[in-house]
């Protein structure tokens, strides 16, 4: 073998041995825990795309409101705190304190006094009551303690005693006192006032009502006794609506007339004992401003006297009511001790 086939060979061989040194070298791929080491900040990589995906599909909580909804909002949030300060009010803790007098400022000590009102029980869940009662000490003073509700309605009772008709009847926790004092103390007390009784008689009482027209044309009402049979007078009453005018501040007017006796007004609640003189064949009153009025009369009967309340309301046509008392003995005394009710 010449020189130059040799170089050829050995050429040849040195090649071939290169290529299997090749084949046989570890790939140049990353190992497993290259990839690991790889793969960590890709996967970061698209939790963190993932979370911006998912950030970006999540409506804002940071989108202002409406004015209108700003206002919705703002009443239903008010409306919440006034439901749960009412139904609170209906727990508010209650102290009141009262004194009894009568028509001279005296107190009058045993004088009952009734109340009940509304309350909630303790959970707010259901509505109960507040009834009982407590009696005046010598002073007259009375006091309820002990209770929770949302305020309390009185009732004062004495055998001895008539309550006055413009008795405060009750307080509310929800409005303040006209005159601002609270009556949680002796020395804020609220004063009740009665009156004393007279000599009460038994009495024959009747009642009635009936429909009159309003154009001035004349209604009799027949005053009975004891039978419905036997009549101690004739009350005449006339009405007139729709009479204000420039020249008239009143709206309507009624006059009551009583032939073969006479009438007298009394404003006096208390006052039983019928005069002996002022009365007049006929009275007339002026109603302006009000659909109503009361009024009490003393009636002087050829028999005896009356004591004679009336209703007056006056609309399509004029309604009246009457009640009145009767003193059998023909007495002047018409305060009722027992009441006679006659046969019908």
């Amino acid at each position: 073998m010449n020189i130059k086939r040799k170089s050829i060979w050995l050429i040849t061989v040195a090649l071939f041995l290169i290529f299997i040194w090749f084949l046989r070298k570890p790939s140049l791929a990353p190992s497993d825990k290259e990839q690991e080491i790889v793969a960590q900040p890709n996967e970061q990589a698209s939790i963190q795309n993932s979370g911006h995906q998912i950030e970006s599909n999540t409506p804002s909580t940071d989108v202002p409101l409406t004015r209108e909804e700003q206002d919705n909002r703002a009443r239903i949030e008010q409306t919440k705190r006034e439901m749960s300060n009412w139904t609170r009010l209906w727990r508010t803790p209650l102290l009141y304190y009262g004194k009894v007098v009568d028509e001279s400022d005296q107190p009058i000590p045993g004088v009952q006094i009734s109340y009940n009102g509304g309350s909630a029980n303790e959970s707010l869940t259901e509505e109960t009551r507040n009834e009982g009662s407590v009696t005046t000490d010598e002073r007259g003073i009375f006091k309820i303690d002990g209770l929770y509700g949302i305020g309390l309605m009185f009732e004062l009772s004495h055998s001895n005693y008539y309550p006055y008709p413009d008795n405060s009847t009750g307080f509310n926790v929800r409005s303040r006192p006209r005159d601002g004092v609270v009556e949680d103390s002796e020395a804020h007390a609220r004063i009740f006032r009665m009156h004393s009784k007279g000599h009460p008689v038994p009495l024959l009482f009747r009642s009635g009502g009936f429909h009159a027209p309003h154009d001035g044309s004349t209604t009799n009402y027949p005053l009975r006794g004891n039978t419905r049979a036997e009549i101690l007078g004739q009350l005449q009453i006339q009405g007139w609506s729709g009479l204000r005018s420039d020249t008239n501040s009143y709206d309507w007017k009624v006059q009551l007339n009583l032939p073969n006796g006479g009438i007298i007004e009394t404003t006096n609640n208390f006052d039983f004992i019928a005069p002996e003189t002022g009365y007049a064949g006929s009275v007339n009153f002026e109603v302006g401003g009000s659909e109503s009025t009361r009024k009490i009369f003393f009636l002087r009967l050829p028999t005896g006297y009356v004591r004679f309340k009336l209703l007056v309301i006056m609309g399509k046509d004029m309604f009246v009511t009457a009640d009145y008392y009767f003193n059998p003995d023909g007495s002047r005394n018409l305060e009722p001790n027992q009441v006679i009710y006659p046969a019908q």
